[in-house]
């Protein structure tokens, strides 16, 4: 789960730390482009845990992108459920191991006769 560690505590200080154990995943972000985030997932969500993990996925994926995380949020706003699933599912896919799918109902089964040829 993620956490945050470092949050503003004065005026001075306008970033927040985000530390993401299961995956190593350390960013510092605006402190305001958090919150954006943030109230967001928690408007759509109604939970703290799962509003903080889709927030560090979110900074996350703009971060391995090179987007601008409030264009990628703006793009969320906009789409349908499918398409933010779709969008959320690939992105998460390709952080995590390749054991296991998300987003993905059956297995794709390759042709055995062209597998075999296929060298890796």
């Amino acid at each position: 789960m993620a956490t945050i560690i470092d949050a503003p505590r004065t005026d001075l200080d306008k970033t927040v730390r985000i530390f993401d154990s299961f995956y190593n995943f350390d960013l510092v972000v605006e402190a305001n482009q958090y919150e954006i985030v943030y109230s967001l997932f928690m408007e759509l969500t109604k939970s703290v845990s799962i509003a903080k993990n889709f927030t560090t996925m979110v900074f996350r994926i703009a971060n391995s992108t090179g987007e601008n995380v409030l264009d990628l949020v703006d793009y969320l706003r906009g789409s349908s459920k499918l398409e933010v699933n779709s969008l959320l599912a690939y992105h998460l896919n390709t952080f995590k191991s390749k054991t296991t799918l998300y987003g993905v109902g059956n297995i794709p089964q390759p042709n055995q006769y062209i597998q075999r040829n296929v060298i890796a």
